[in-house]
């Protein structure tokens, strides 16, 4: 999983083509990665997407208690708010490979035809 955070400008606002490239297994490792500067290595995650939210104007927003949903909760409300934007790696995304969804679609790209 990759995320890319965007820088802000003096009034706030996410400025494109810009910003840090956080990547983790998980969400809570790419927040975990977000902290590790001299200003925020002391927070704890849950403290740091609190004051993150805080700073953007979210400080009603609600993080769930448990640290791996919180840290997903943060990020795709960082995505919503156009501070964030997910970035697939290469090979990602299977674009040559249909998922079907229904037992036709699932003939229709089934390897066993007759």
């Amino acid at each position: 999983m990759k995320i890319r955070i965007y820088e802000t400008d003096f009034d706030g606002r996410p400025v494109d083509c810009s910003g840090e490239y956080f990547s983790g297994k998980t969400a809570l490792d790419i927040v975990e990665g977000m902290t590790m500067n001299p200003f925020q290595s002391h927070l704890t995650p849950h403290k740091f997407m609190e004051q993150t939210l805080a700073t953007i104007g979210e400080k009603e927003f609600s993080l769930p208690e448990d640290p791996e949903t919180a840290a997903l909760a943060f990020l795709q409300k960082l995505t919503a708010l156009g501070y964030a934007e997910f970035v697939l790696d290469d090979g990602e995304l299977d674009t040559q490979h249909p998922i079907a969804t229904s037992p036709v679609e699932n003939e229709k790209y089934s390897n066993n035809k007759p």
